[in-house]
């Protein structure tokens, strides 16, 4: 899945390109099919990858969440979260019953899809 798998779309394709040169958020709307998730799936083919400094942030947080795989992994590609839209406030947000990292949180130095 790569972003060269994209065929027209060229303003989309664009919006994409500088979001992730710039490190902006990025917002698609549009009617159902119209590739709006595609497009998102791509993104983190363009994105630069983790400075270490970053890379250490981003597996804190994981470490934290209790969703490194292995003891002693540091992350070093940029965590990609797409959280169902029927999320809850707390899932996002983080907390819930027990103090744990939401979705905001796992997408530090991040691409984030909702």
């Amino acid at each position: 899945m790569d972003l060269r798998d994209v065929k027209g779309q060229a303003h989309a394709r664009r919006a994409l390109e500088i979001a992730a040169a710039g490190g902006h958020n990025l917002v698609f709307v549009g009617p159902p099919g119209s590739g709006k998730t595609m497009l998102a799936w791509r993104l983190p083919t363009i994105l630069p990858p983790l400075h270490l400094n970053e890379a250490l942030e981003v597996t804190k947080i994981y470490s934290v969440a209790g969703l490194l795989k292995e003891r002693g992994t540091l992350i070093q590609s940029r965590p990609f979260r797409s959280p169902h839209h029927s999320a809850s406030g707390p899932a996002l947000v983080g907390g819930v019953s027990f103090s744990r990292p939401g979705e905001i949180s796992l997408a530090h130095h991040r691409t984030f899809i909702t």
